[in-house]
């Protein structure tokens, strides 16, 4: 029996609600079982909400369920138990998170669970709510002392995509690009799709500047880094290709050229996926103990406790770190 931890988000958003639909609708195999942590109050208002009779068995500290029950659930209760509302940001909502992402992390640390999913959160709230990171990600790198972690996997079936350089300024990214540094974010892409048990990836590496950078004329990283670290990657094994303009290296992924893509700062990689699969993207975070994921939406603070909102990304994150506990591919 393999355990995922499954966080249901922020309860000012719709994060309680996709949990409670997600779990409805995808069929969790028999050797999956669910532990459910969060606010339980939140929990159970989406259940009212949306009209379930989703049924979870309570426990403490996160000790496994015995027997078939498939959903357990570890209340982490709001601040003074009061009933957050929705669609605002809340720094006890954001309190409720960051001491339930913690309560998540221990849990890791025990070999307690074997992967988390979980549902959005605002980070704004975290922030008030008294995390001192700008992120979970870099929270996550911090707890499992992982500095070398380049950033989050973007993925939507069948695309993959990691970038070099993340919450830059525009004007800073040419003086990151460094050989070694790009050579290091396709290796690792490379060593979490095989993870995933996607084999021997193609894995395309975009360009720099416009046009590639048509021999230097429009730049020259691509000569003085990218070029190197793509011949660097292939030496090592790994299929690397490129580096090809990134106005139609999206287009080539898309049409099944490569399996993923290394871009080379957020917005290059971030526009082409989310047009390609934003109802279906999933955000990994790659290189710690157990496969972690989230939807690569937010908490859709506008619609919140109407009912309205699918959970399509979120199921797609779950699949994605079931496929981590066999090793079968997403």
């Amino acid at each position: 029996m393999k355990r995922i931890a499954f966080m249901i988000g922020d309860p000012s958003g719709i994060g309680p609600e996709i949990t409670v639909r997600c779990l409805e609708e995808y069929p969790i195999p028999e050797d999956i079982q669910i532990l459910l942590v969060g606010d339980r109050r939140s929990f159970d208002r989406a259940r009212h909400i949306i009209g379930s009779n989703l049924a979870v068995t309570a426990v403490t500290n996160g000790d496994p369920v015995s027997g078939s029950q498939r959903f357990s659930f570890l209340d982490i209760p709001v601040e003074g138990d009061e009933e957050i509302p929705f669609g605002a940001v809340s720094r006890a909502a954001g309190a409720e998170v960051y001491k339930s992402l913690q309560k998540v992390l221990g849990l890791i640390d025990k070999k307690l669970v074997d992967g988390f999913v979980f549902a959005p959160f605002n980070k704004e709230a975290l922030k008030k709510g008294g995390c001192p990171y700008p992120s979970e990600l870099e929270m996550f790198k911090a707890h499992f002392n992982r500095p070398d972690v380049p950033g989050e996997i973007s993925f939507a079936d069948p695309i993959w995509t990691c970038r070099v350089t993340s919450h830059i300024a525009v004007k800073d990214i040419s003086s990151y690009m460094e050989k070694e540094r790009i050579l290091g974010t396709v290796e690792f892409l490379y060593k979490e799709m095989q993870r995933f048990g996607l084999g021997e990836p193609r894995i395309a590496v975009s360009a720099l500047n416009p046009h590639g950078g048509e021999k230097g004329m429009f730049g020259t990283e691509e000569i003085t880094d990218i070029e190197p670290a793509v011949r660097a990657a292939r030496d090592l094994g790994i299929e690397a290709l490129g580096p090809y303009p990134a106005d139609t290296i999206f287009l080539r992924l898309r049409d099944g050229e490569f399996d993923a893509v290394v871009s080379m700062y957020h917005d290059q990689g971030q526009v082409a996926t989310k047009l390609l699969g934003f109802d279906r993207g999933v955000s990994i975070h790659g290189g710690m103990p157990v496969a972690i994921a989230t939807c690569a939406h937010g908490t859709a603070f506008d619609i919140a406790g109407t009912g309205k909102a699918r959970p399509t990304a979120l199921i797609e994150a779950l699949k994605v770190v079931r496929s981590s506990l066999s090793g079968t591919g997403s």
